[in-house]
């Protein structure tokens, strides 16, 4: 295995065949907010993209091939309601975990 701390760039191949124009846009925006937030070095642009990668992410659960063909349900905005719930109620009992081995 290589060590990834020697590495200078992380290359993730999707096939992105099925996704639409719109859901590539979002995938493409929701990479680079990530990297923006892991790499911030203060705190206002370390909270400013915080809040705004959990925005684009839960504009792209929306956009999910599910919530289209299921709109008349509005699943999209169920589903981001049931993560933000979930996540509110992970943090409320400290059960955030770091999976990193």
């Amino acid at each position: 295995m290589q060590d990834l701390k020697k590495e200078k760039e992380l290359v993730i191949k999707l096939n992105i065949e099925a996704f639409t124009p719109t859901q590539v846009r979002l995938l493409k925006s929701v990479a680079s907010l990530m990297t923006q937030v892991l790499s911030a070095e203060d705190e206002s642009e370390y909270f400013e993209m915080s809040a705004d990668l959990m925005k684009k992410t839960a504009e792209t659960i929306k956009h999910a091939d599910f919530a289209n063909q299921n709109r008349e349900m509005s699943y999209g905005d169920q589903a981001v309601e049931f993560a933000v719930d979930f996540l509110n109620e992970s943090m409320d009992n400290n059960k955030i975990h770091n999976i990193d081995n």
